[in-house]
Formats: structure tokens, C-alpha cells, sequence
């Protein structure tokens, strides 16, 4: 009789402070869910275990917690990991969109690549050079035996050709052409060109 009150009392006070259920520290705890101490304070900080004085987490609540949190974060609905997946799916949209808008643009003739361009500024200007270059070669001798102002009229009068010819804009184009330019620009336009011819049906 007083073996079995004694473990009537021992089994309700120890119902009172907790001993009964599965009390563990924060280590036992994260080896009880499989996880690191790093992670179970992460789980602490962003409020998916509730926080316990130490030694009083319970197992089987701080089990029922991480599930709830990982079946809603492979639903896609919380956690840290789930907003990190949804603002990685948004990025890879928005790229796409970035993308396509970007390839539309250089079909249209609105955007063109940047290699291209440099080329043909390139060509522009070791044309440009080039032909400032031979002016000396070409009124040397014009320039025998002329007076300071005769001379002046000469190479002024050849400058200026020389300008003009450059701000031609078929020096420009034949610049384009060597560079590769225009053959992209055609090539991007051609299917423009098909669709607007089309024959007559008689």
C-alpha cells in the first residue's frame, strides 16, 4: 500500500515538473531532428521552434514544429528557404523577360552589338587617318616653287576635300561593310522584307 502511494506521488509530482515528458538541452534536441546546433539556432531566431529555457525543450514539440516548418517551406509558403527560392524564381523570370525584350529590340533594328559597332568605328577611323595621311604625298608638288598664300590654298582646298570626302555618307557605309555591319543589320531585316513581299495570287 505504501509502495503504491509512493509511486502515485512520485509519478504526480514528476507529472508537475515536467520529468515525465522528453526534456532535452538545445544539443539533444538538434540531435533528435537530425540538424546541426548552427541550424537549431537558425530554427530559434526565425521562430520555428519556440524557444525554451535550457534543458526544457520538449522532443516531441520541437519534432511537430520543424515538420510543420519543412512541409510548409517544400510547399513553397515559408521559412527563409522558401522566400529565397521565390525571389530566385523571380529573378530567373524577370531575366528572361529582360532577355526577350532586349532580342526584339535588336530585331527591330533599335539595339545593335557592341562588337559591331566598335568595329566600325574602328574601320572609321584607320580610314580617316589614313586618308589625312596622304594629303602631304598628294600636294607636295603642287607646293614647288608657290608663294605662302598659293601654298595655303593648296593644302586648304585639299584638307577640305579630303573632310568631305569622309562625310560622305557612302565612305561611311563602305566603313560598314568592312566592319560586318551592314550584313547583320540585312540579315536581321531580311524576314521584315519577306513578310512585306509577298507575290499576287492571280
Amino acid at each position: 500500500m505504501r509502495v503504491a502511494l509512493a509511486r502515485t506521488i512520485f509519478v504526480l509530482y514528476g507529472t508537475k515538473l515536467g520529468v515525465s515528458r522528453k526534456m532535452a538541452t538545445i544539443a539533444q534536441a538538434a540531435a533528435h531532428i537530425c540538424c546541426s546546433r548552427s541550424q537549431f539556432d537558425s530554427y530559434l531566431a526565425e521562430g520555428v521552434i519556440t524557444r525554451q529555457p535550457s534543458g526544457k525543450y520538449d522532443l516531441d514539440q520541437v519534432r511537430r514544429e520543424v515538420l510543420a516548418h519543412l512541409r510548409s517551406v517544400a510547399a513553397g509558403r515559408g521559412g527563409a528557404a522558401g522566400s529565397r527560392l521565390t525571389e530566385e524564381r523571380t529573378r530567373l523570370v524577370a531575366a528572361k523577360r529582360r532577355r526577350e525584350e532586349r532580342q526584339d529590340a535588336f530585331e527591330a533594328g533599335q539595339l545593335v552589338q557592341l562588337e559591331s559597332v566598335c568595329r566600325c568605328l574602328e574601320q572609321s577611323l584607320v580610314g580617316m587617318r589614313n586618308r589625312l595621311l596622304n594629303l602631304p604625298g598628294e600636294t607636295a608638288y603642287l607646293l614647288a616653287m608657290r608663294r605662302q598664300e598659293e601654298c595655303f590654298k593648296v593644302v586648304d582646298d585639299a584638307v577640305r576635300a579630303a573632310l568631305e570626302e569622309i562625310a560622305d555618307p557612302a565612305w561611311t557605309a563602305a566603313r560598314m561593310t568592312a566592319a560586318g555591319l551592314v550584313s547583320q543589320i540585312d540579315e536581321t531585316h531580311k524576314g521584315d522584307h519577306d513578310d512585306k513581299e509577298d507575290p499576287d495570287v492571280a
